[in-house]
């Protein structure tokens, strides 16, 4: 005897002692639609979402308060969801490491990638505006270009995301096109600012991310 009684039937230990909630028939929806949560409401939709209001409203305190809400409330259903999932599973038999399948990572890649190239082009529209000053256009141009060596560095990490590291430096590129003149009569160290904020925010997202999967693996 265990002493963990099974809410429904799992495999064999002797034969299969790790199991994931797609090996289980009662937990594959919460976990599906913990996936689709999560990548929905991604702080890359959450931007995309903050500057498409930001382009319409012209406002700049309602696209920041969509954009942590997005994330915010995003992230703790896709929790709930993800928890119902593994409860089918006891702990010591949870298989946490194992990744999702490949034509999930490549859907979500395929999304990511056409909301990216929206972002960067509708940051890029919206700088070229007459209304935007040459240095918030200068330092956010550096940002742009700082997200795409970010996403060129993970890409050595996650080849899956291909898709969307060509939509990036696509739209990065698109987006010096369209502000090259504008872009010139800024300084150069405006640029280089917003390059280093970007990388410093990359460099304490993947601590962040570090210390998140270690306490995944804990658990």
């Amino acid at each position: 005897m265990t002493g963990v009684t099974e809410l429904v039937d799992l495999p064999d230990p002797q034969v299969q002692p790790l199991v994931h909630p797609l090996d289980v028939p009662a937990a594959r929806r919460a976990f599906r639609t913990h996936y689709l949560i999560r990548t929905c409401t991604s702080p890359t939709v959450a931007v995309l979402a903050a500057g498409a209001l930001e382009f319409v409203t012209r406002a700049y305190v309602g696209p920041v308060i969509a954009a942590a809400a997005i994330i915010v409330f995003g992230a703790l259903a896709a929790r709930h969801h993800e928890e119902a999932a593994w409860a089918f599973i006891p702990r010591k038999r949870q298989d946490r490491g194992r990744p999702v399948p490949v034509w999930w990572q490549l859907a979500a890649g395929g999304l990511v990638s056409a909301l990216l190239m929206a972002a960067v082009l509708l940051v890029a529209f919206r700088l070229a505006e007459s209304d935007v000053p040459a240095d918030v256009r200068a330092y956010t141009f550096g940002m742009v270009v700082g997200t795409a060596v970010l996403v060129l560095i993970d890409l050595v990490r996650r080849p899956q995301i291909l898709p969307g590291a060509l939509a990036v430096v696509g739209g990065t590129v698109a987006t010096g096109f369209v502000l090259f003149d504008r872009v010139a009569e800024a300084t150069s160290a405006l640029v280089a600012a917003g390059l280093g904020t970007m990388l410093v925010l990359g460099g304490v997202a993947q601590v962040v991310e570090h210390f998140q999967r270690r306490a995944k693996v804990r658990q």
